[in-house]
């Protein structure tokens, strides 16, 4: 779900995308009760090795934990965080200014920020009039950064966007845009989508070297799932023999009849793309998790033998009760897709647990291997609980999820730890959780980001 909070009182408060991300541009962009958020990064032992797994590693940090306040009197967030092959972490984000602004900031191994990176390890971006908010990052083979989100501009278009920054002075200054490769001179994209509204990016991958943002527009009245693939230069991929979705660049799905929103995508070894969301009514706001798979051209992968979701291409899974959605989505060795998300989310009576679930390669939930019999858990820590990130060990195929506990009530941030077949990692912290309250000056936590640095060691990025 993208924006992944909504901002009230001060308080981050899990919500719908009807009343965050598919709404109207702006943001909230000071904060009335406590101090803003600061961008942050964490770091937990995973394996006993220096520390008991759960535990927050020491030498990283101030014990294990760092700070970057952007804008002191604004809410600095990251949503994304990425693992250079060096060792360095970049956190991307936004900075609710007015307008609001892309943060990017890049930190040595240990959690020192990386003076050779922008400005003292920071570069932030905006246009005076249009709010630029960033959800999701990834690198290029050649290193490069590619940053995606939202562009609003002040008279209410809106539209994907897309950035690319140097990352190593060998390509160009790290930390700036990439101006003579990337839709030059610019360095970025803005994307509206023809006859949509309310448009937004949520996610982003490499395939090849073309580069792949879903998302949603609003079109006839209904959110449609919005898939886009751009060539290395920054321009749609509109070739009508090898280009994406019959030479548009871009597909729109909508889900049945209502309303559908992607938040996360990952690329198959075959060139197949999974897309992660939701499928319901924005209207009734009650949501099913969604699971797309398209072919590498953009079509619905709907062969009736060798496709996704029993020929359609789509699967939705009702977990129970209220809405359920996925916001985050890894791919296994195996092939098989694991989700995570939300489960029985009922922001009016505050409650949400996490949900993890785990899809065989054809659509259908793995019901004998993960949380038997249903293919899917769900974990409750508070009240609001959230889970925003995923990832899965490659050593043993352990499934990490970070997001945020008692989110609107003073968020606490949450990681947890499931073996393979779902069950909690008693291993991990307190029977496979840790939460940790905010260490101040804000009084909330809370994690959007996760990566796995090659020691096992797990990051996670988002606010303090």
């Amino acid at each position: 779900m993208n924006p992944k909070i909504s901002w009230s009182s001060g308080l981050a408060l899990t919500v719908l995308l009807v009343s965050a991300a598919l709404t109207a541009c702006g943001y909230k962009t000071t904060t009335t009760y406590g101090a803003p958020t600061a961008v942050a990064l964490a770091r937990y032992n995973a394996n006993g090795a220096p520390g008991t797994p759960g535990t927050l590693d020491t030498s990283f940090g101030t014990q294990g934990i760092v700070t970057t306040d952007i804008n002191p009197s604004q809410d600095d967030i990251a949503f994304a965080t990425v693992l250079q092959p060096d060792g360095k972490i970049i956190a991307v984000g936004t900075s609710f200014t007015t307008p609001a602004s892309i943060v990017v900031t890049r930190y040595n191994a240990n959690g020192a920020v990386d003076s050779t990176f922008g400005s003292n390890g920071i570069t932030v971006r905006s246009l005076p009039s249009a709010d630029w908010t960033a959800f999701a990052a990834t690198l290029q083979a050649d290193g490069k950064l590619l940053v995606a989100g939202r562009s609003c501009a002040s008279s209410g278009v809106t539209g994907f966007l897309l950035l690319r920054y140097h990352t190593d002075i060998s390509t160009g200054t790290p930390g700036t845009l990439d101006t003579a490769g990337f839709n030059s001179p610019l360095g970025y994209v803005v994307a509206p989508i023809p006859s949509g509204t309310k448009t937004s990016a949520n996610a982003v991958a490499v395939s090849g070297t073309k580069i792949l943002v879903a998302g949603h527009s609003k079109m006839g009245g209904k959110f449609r799932i919005v898939v886009a693939q751009y060539t290395s230069t920054g321009a749609l991929d509109t070739d009508l023999t090898t280009g994406f979705g019959a030479g548009q660049g871009f597909v729109t799905t909508q889900i049945g009849s209502g309303d559908a929103d992607a938040a996360a995508l990952a690329v198959q070894g075959d060139g197949k793309i999974v897309v992660a969301g939701l499928a319901g009514s924005a209207f009734t706001n009650v949501w099913d998790v969604a699971l797309l798979r398209y072919n590498a051209n953009g079509s619905l992968d709907t062969d009736p033998i060798t496709g996704f979701g029993g020929g359609t291409g789509i699967v939705t899974t009702d977990i129970g009760s209220s809405s359920n959605y996925a916001n985050a989505v890894a791919l296994q060795a195996d092939g098989k897709i694991v989700v995570a998300g939300n489960a029985f989310a009922n922001p009016s009576a505050n409650t949400s647990d996490v949900a993890v679930l785990r899809y065989n390669t054809d659509g259908t939930l793995d019901t004998t291997g993960f949380g038997s019999p249903n293919g899917y858990v769900t974990t409750s820590i508070g009240a609001f609980d959230d889970g925003f990130a995923v990832a899965v060990q490659p050593a043993d195929g352990k499934i990490v999820v970070a997001g945020n506990a008692d989110a609107g009530m003073g968020d606490r941030l949450a990681l947890l730890r499931y073996n393979s077949n779902g069950s909690l990692d008693n291993g991990f912290g307190s029977g496979g959780i840790v939460t940790r309250a905010a260490s101040g000056p804000s009084i909330i936590a809370g994690a959007f980001g996760v990566v796995l640095q090659p020691g096992g060691e797990i990051v996670v990025a988002g606010y303090d």
